[in-house]
């Protein structure tokens, strides 16, 4: 059972599937924020915690051992600097911030900190995604010369919505979404040396992209590009990596299975693999390096990067 007492700053969306992976394990929602009064009351009613009216208020309230910020990346930094000034551990969504600066100023604050910071790159804990990095690293399918990733679908609605306004957002979709793809190939590829991009904006009325390639190499050679869009007209969502000895396939919408082919082979081997989405697997981990029974394996640093490769193409 876990003691440690988690406060919510942000109650949109996001923060619904913070809210079920802390349930999951045990931990206890103490402390719930918004801007708008009536996301953090319904969330309040629904975890049983304490409404503040603002982030320093939850945060020195002395009721919270944790936070999971979930607001827009513009009051990333700010909640996150705070809550690490004061001891608060943190779980900080995706994009880190809304610019490089404002990164670099988080991890500074992390350097200071006996708290830590864990970024919420939450595919990392995707059962496919877990068991490629398995075998990547025991050399399954040899060095790898490219990765393929594509996060895309009909999502008109964000011309309406901050996520396509730079000031609150600090860039679109590939900000939003491939924030996911670059920790992805970070993470079963390899840092990153050099990238570029391409994007175009489609909606009306917005000051950020809606389409975007991302094409990036590895320090180790390896080649990849992350495709993201609110625009497409089919959801797609799919993982596809080429090594010189074999080469692995996940499609987000077949989450059971990972499939996998040796060099010269004509058939997909399926290893079946378990469904979960990676939040309570993510909060997990949060929970126990908190704890210190494990060490942080997502860090600020991982975020800082993210940031710095998409942002470097603005």
């Amino acid at each position: 059972m876990s003691s440690m007492r988690i406060g919510i700053i942000g109650c949109g969306g996001i923060a619904k599937s913070h809210a079920a992976g802390y349930k999951a394990n045990n931990a206890e929602i103490c402390a719930v924020t918004d801007l708008n009064k009536d996301a953090a009351e319904a969330m309040a009613k629904e975890t049983g915690a304490q409404v503040f009216a603002d982030f320093k208020s939850l945060i020195d309230s002395g009721k919270i051992d944790a936070v999971s910020i979930c607001t827009p990346p513009i009051a990333h930094e700010e909640a996150a600097v705070y809550a690490l000034s004061k001891g608060i551990h943190v779980l900080l969504e995706k994009p880190q911030a809304h610019s490089i600066e404002a990164a670099k100023r988080i991890n500074e604050a992390v350097a200071k900190s006996k708290a830590i910071l864990m970024m919420a790159f939450r595919h990392r804990f995707v059962p496919a995604n877990a068991k490629m990095k398995e075998m990547i690293d025991s050399g399954k399918i040899g060095k790898v010369v490219f990765f393929h990733n594509t996060f895309c679908g009909p999502a008109f609605h964000m011309k309406d919505k901050w996520f396509t306004k730079k000031a609150i957002s600090g860039g679109g979709c590939m900000l939003d979404t491939s924030s996911h793809s670059v920790d992805l190939f970070r993470f079963l590829v390899g840092e990153i040396a050099e990238q570029k991009a391409v994007m175009f904006k489609h909606f009306e009325n917005t000051d950020v992209e809606d389409a975007a390639i991302l094409s990036v190499k590895a320090e180790n050679g390896a080649i990849g590009a992350f495709t993201s869009t609110f625009v497409a007209g089919d959801g797609i969502a799919y993982i596809d990596i080429v090594g010189q000895d074999g080469r692995l396939y996940f499609d987000y919408l077949k989450a059971d299975e990972l499939k996998y082919k040796k060099r010269g082979d004509k058939d997909w081997e399926v290893i079946k693999v378990g469904t979960g989405g990676g939040f309570n697997e993510q909060i997990s981990h949060f929970l126990k390096a908190a704890a210190g029974t494990e060490k942080l394996t997502i860090t600020a640093y991982d975020g800082l990067r993210d940031i710095e490769v998409i942002q470097s193409n603005y």
